[in-house]
């Protein structure tokens, strides 16, 4: 568990480290946009426009990610089976249909992006500067999303092959490409040449590129026990109608869930002119990553071994899995919790200098710190659960809790009540409370294990 886990936190904390640099390099905007004297006021006015236009943007890459999730997920769960089983030849043609999927999704989101920039701009309720600031950034990721979903992809596969090592390797090579040309183009760098905000957007998309070219090597090669075919391209309707039968309801359930959170930003966008509560809940974000990419890391190995486990027919095997991997993640997400209540002015202080900022971002984090061990059960039992082909029920599941309590508990304390910034991120941390008790029931006695992908 621990050999598949650790490529994959490896490669989140870099990817962390990513958003928190493009966070940072917003939040200081003023110290590269012309004029270089900026009154104070003006200063913060940009810093917290920047960030609330980064923070926008990566709900963006989050949806664009489950539209292409969708397909990953699939591809995991039946690989990890295929692989289980010693049917190499499934699992290749499950590669082959499932990149073809990810390429064409991705030319066709990409020219919607790029056409109707003004409007996906317009949809995330931002305002002034931080409206362009987003129409700038959305203008140009399209050109990236073709190999943005490859290589999404090319990961799920591997991974579900047993090799995280490969798409940690190279989502690792991705994100340094990310930071070195983030900063040298905003900056003005090594010959490079001075971008400010914009140069945040041309590094994520000259690393997104890069990382689309590399994993297509990398499959055409072979790895992991699986390899990319040019025949294996062609549709193939029975695999891709397997594929898609585990892997819509998982796209589905995360679209809800990032329907619900685009609102609750969208309202949080409009909370203040000055955008201090939007930058606040960028900055909580951002921080509280730190703790959950070590969730994810341990769901991205409970699905593989939950997958692998029911394709050797061994279903206690699976159930260990899922438990194992709990146990450990729930521990490293309690001791981050415990660090956001007693010690979350720190992290807010290194994100922003804006006094206003540091004071919502540390009071979010002390309410988020409270329910880490039971985030850390969101995040684990829903990729065990994914890598049993469980999807439909991880779907209802998030439905019902986003539903019930996030959406109508955010749009009640903003738009009728008009409470502040704190007062959502209480509804936002019962939501993950709740589901993470429900994921769990699900996994102690659901009927998981008997499921046919």
């Amino acid at each position: 568990m621990m050999r598949l886990a650790l490529p994959v936190l490896a490669e989140n904390l870099l990817h962390i480290l990513v958003g928190v640099n493009d966070t940072w390099l917003a939040n200081h905007i003023h110290l590269y946009t012309p004029p270089a004297e900026l009154a104070p006021a003006a200063a913060h006015a940009q810093e917290a426009a920047a960030a609330a236009a980064v923070g926008t943007i990566t709900y963006v890459l989050w949806f664009i990610g489950l539209l292409v999730g969708a397909v990953g997920t699939g591809s995991t769960a039946i690989i990890a089976r295929a692989t289980g089983a010693r049917h190499r030849r499934l699992a290749n043609s499950i590669c082959g249909q499932s990149v073809s999927a990810a390429c064409l999704t991705g030319i066709v989101v990409g020219a919607i992006m790029m056409l109707f920039a003004p409007a996906v701009a317009s949809a995330t309720g931002l305002h002034g500067d931080a409206y362009q600031f987003a129409l700038s950034y959305v203008r140009m990721l399209g050109v990236s999303l073709p190999f943005f979903m490859l290589m999404f992809v090319a990961n799920a596969c591997l991974r579900g092959a047993g090799d995280t090592l490969t798409p940690a390797i190279a989502m690792i090579v991705v994100d340094v490409v990310n930071l070195a040309f983030s900063f040298s183009l905003t900056y003005g760098w090594a010959g490079l040449p001075k971008l400010g905000f914009d140069g945040i957007a041309v590094g994520t998309v000259i690393a997104y590129c890069a990382g689309g070219v590399l994993q297509a090597i990398v499959l055409l090669h072979g790895r992991g026990g699986i390899r990319l075919y040019i025949h294996r391209l062609r549709p193939h309707w029975h695999h891709l109608k397997r594929l898609l039968r585990i892997g819509v309801p998982a796209g589905v359930g995360d679209a809800i869930q990032w329907l619900s959170n685009f609102f609750v930003l969208r309202w949080i966008n409009g909370m203040d002119a000055t955008n201090v509560a939007a930058a606040a809940h960028t900055n909580t974000v951002r921080i509280e990553s730190f703790s959950y990419m070590t969730g994810m890391a341990l769901a991205t190995a409970a699905a593989t071994l939950v997958g692998q486990s029911l394709g050797m027919n061994d279903a206690r095997r699976a159930v260990r899995s899922g438990w194992l991997t709990y146990a450990i993640g729930g521990t490293c997400m309690a001791c981050f919790g415990l660090f956001f209540i007693f010690f979350g002015r720190i992290p807010a202080r290194l994100m922003s200098d804006d006094a206003a900022v540091v004071e919502l971002t540390t009071r979010c984090l002390m309410i988020t710190g409270f329910i880490q061990p039971l985030f850390a059960a969101v995040c684990v039992f829903s990729g065990a659960l994914r890598g049993a082909g469980d999807t439909m029920k991880v779907m209802l599941l998030t439905l019902s809790s986003v539903l019930a309590i996030r959406l109508i508990g955010v749009y009640c304390i903003v738009r009728i009540f008009h409470f502040s910034l704190p007062y959502v991120w209480v509804i936002l941390a019962s939501d993950l409370a709740i589901r993470g008790v429900l994921l769990m029931l699900r996994f102690r006695f659901g009927g998981w294990q008997k499921l046919r992908v």
